[in-house]
């Protein structure tokens, strides 16, 4: 994986059940070339495992960004910033 459509493929892929919510700075458009990537994962099981997985995966990848991949179920503080900002992937 090279880029962010890379990455949202693999997401979809891996979490086909889920939703998938991209958030944070390139969600709302103001990150910059440095910016991590910001993605919530709602599922109606825990995650935990699968979430272990896609992070390793992905850590491997030649992605260029940090990813941030976020199991909503463990972060429900973060509803709001989702709801106010997020943008769907799947």
């Amino acid at each position: 994986m090279k880029n962010i459509e890379d990455l949202k493929r693999f997401l979809i892929s891996t979490f086909p059940e889920e939703e998938i919510i991209l958030f944070g700075s390139r969600a709302r458009g103001d990150a910059s070339q440095h910016s991590d990537i910001d993605v919530a994962i709602r599922g109606k099981e825990k995650l935990k495992r699968a979430l272990a997985e896609a992070r390793f995966v992905i850590e491997e990848s030649r992605l260029p960004y940090k990813v941030d991949l976020v199991d909503l179920s463990q972060a429900p503080y973060l509803e709001t910033v989702i709801e106010k900002e997020g943008v769907v992937w799947h």
